[in-house]
């Protein structure tokens, strides 16, 4: 049974814990990952496991990729902009992020106090 197969029965009879423990658990990810993006614009489901799979595996470019598509929900959009700062090392490319969406007000909900901690502790 493909993986995908798999993860398709597990969202019949499974829960979304346990498509995620599926996911997490192959060792190749590269056929999931490559459905679940094509599948993001359709399935609610399959967008939040994309956003999962991509901040666990630190793919970072599907985290951008995620939150400049308009069409998706901004819930996870925003998910997917939290996740990126978390995982970006380069300051100065957060900063650039930050400026380039300051103004949008859709992404107000990202730019909260907490996840600036690291640019003013000492």
């Amino acid at each position: 049974m493909s993986s995908i197969a798999k993860y398709e029965l597990l969202k019949q009879d499974g829960t979304f814990q346990d498509r995620l423990k599926y996911v997490l658990s192959l060792e190749d990810k590269s056929e999931i990952e490559k459905y679940l993006k094509e599948s993001l614009l359709s399935s609610y489901d399959d967008l939040q496991m994309f956003v999962f799979l991509s901040t666990s595996t630190k793919n970072q470019k599907n985290l951008l990729e995620i939150i400049q598509i308009d069409s998706l929900p901004i819930k996870q959009r925003t998910i997917a902009a939290q996740n990126w700062i978390q995982l970006e090392k380069d300051e100065k490319q957060i900063f650039n992020f930050i400026i380039q969406n300051l103004n949008d007000k859709k992404y107000a909900s990202i730019f909260q106090i907490s996840n600036f901690t690291r640019f003013t502790s000492t």
